[in-house]
């Protein structure tokens, strides 16, 4: 009981939490993001509390039916699904299916018919994980098939989010969104196999195996959404070191592809840099090798010009006055050839960190299609940074 107690607890903690911030939001009583994901809170607090036993019990002698609880229950829940996935239609800019709205009112009006009919002359019991009784199997099916098609909405939204967000604290935000709902798939597929194993048979040996792991998911559950709900300070403060070592890698990646073009373009600077010093500023150095990235795709471009899309050797095409053309062999040229059409798949009108991440792919592919190992472009880590 007291793992429910402590669940409960944080839930009601994060619903508290956020009020004021749902409360100060515009546009709450026309629906928004802030009062969708509260609202999800608010009614998984109120499930969650009822599933607390002596409160569960308290609250049946108060209103004077049996089970009542149990319905209340599923029905907060049921509700409190519906909310954060309406959510996700919001985060994503995309109208809400109209499916929704009525699959909630099924839902709640099977749950209240199959309550009525078979659940309410039910004695009570503080385990509602093996039903006795077919009417319980559909009460029990009912919800769990619900909530785990709902549960996909949010999970492939945060995913997606996941994976096309540039900020690392927004992204592990999304992330914990993510396994926070996947979880909860996966808890509702076990209650789902274990509803029927369990009516088959109530003393199948899958009970011992699959009940633990019940308690395991809705743990994780919790743990992840009360994270979910953290604020953006202790996730920016978190993403430090993940936004630190993105850079870093960034860095190396781009130096690569750098170290790749000045052979075939040499650099305008030239020098070497201690690992200490580039460590120190790393935006400065990101920008430093995009400078010297744009300066060569620009080189190769003139030579593409001068050599019919890089097809002919520069010291075999016409001489241009003022030009000096390098001197490359057929292998700088297939090389030049193939650096020179990737890099101009990217727009260089992006914002910085997008075209930090575009030139960080363009340098992958080129090491992938030269077939050249990673460590290429510098013996060691510090030799990458040569400028």
């Amino acid at each position: 009981m007291w793992d429910k107690v402590i669940i409960a607890t944080l839930a009601w903690f994060v619903t508290i939490y956020k009020f004021d911030a749902m409360r100060r939001d515009g546009q709450w009583r026309t629906g928004s993001v802030t009062f969708y994901f509260w609202a999800f809170s608010l009614f998984t607090s109120i499930g969650l509390t009822l599933m607390i036993w002596p409160v569960y019990l308290a609250f049946d002698r108060l209103v004077g039916l049996a089970n009542l609880g149990w319905l209340v229950i599923y029905v907060s829940f049921a509700l409190a699904i519906y909310f954060i996935s309406a959510g996700c239609y919001i985060v994503l800019e995309q109208p809400k299916p109209r499916l929704m709205s009525w699959s909630l009112l099924l839902t709640v009006v099977v749950l209240t018919v199959v309550y009525a009919v078979g659940i309410v002359t039910l004695p009570e019991k503080a385990d509602h994980t093996v039903p006795e009784v077919l009417a319980e199997v559909i009460f029990m099916q009912t919800i769990y098939i619900y909530i785990a098609v709902l549960c996909a909405i949010p999970m492939f939204t945060f995913i997606r989010l996941a994976l096309h967000e540039q900020i690392v604290s927004a992204r592990l935000r999304w992330l914990v969104g993510f396994f926070a709902s996947f979880f909860s798939f996966t808890v509702l597929l076990i209650k789902i196999v274990l509803t029927v194993l369990a009516f088959q048979n109530p003393a199948t040996p899958a009970l011992k195996i699959l009940y633990p792991l019940i308690t395991v998911g809705i743990v994780a559950v919790s743990i992840f959404i009360t994270l979910a709900f953290l604020p953006n300070k202790l996730y920016q403060a978190a993403a430090r070191p993940f936004e630190f070592l993105d850079k870093l890698l960034a860095l190396y990646e781009l130096k690569s592809l750098q170290n790749r073009l000045d052979p075939l373009c040499p650099p305008v600077v030239t020098g070497r840099l201690r690992l200490r010093d580039v460590l120190g500023d790393l935006d400065y150095h990101l920008y430093r090798a995009l400078i010297a990235i744009w300066d060569a795709k620009k080189t190769l471009s003139g030579y593409a010009g001068l050599t019919h899309d890089l097809t002919l050797l520069p010291v075999t095409a016409i001489h241009s006055p003022g030009r000096t053309l390098p001197e490359w062999d057929a292998q700088k040229l297939q090389q030049a050839r193939l650096l020179h059409i990737s890099l101009q798949t990217v727009g260089d009108e992006q914002p910085f960190t997008a075209l930090v991440k575009s030139y960080q792919r363009v340098s992958r592919t080129v090491r992938r299609k030269m077939g050249v190992n990673f460590s290429l472009g510098g013996t060691a880590l510090d030799v990458a940074y040569q400028n």
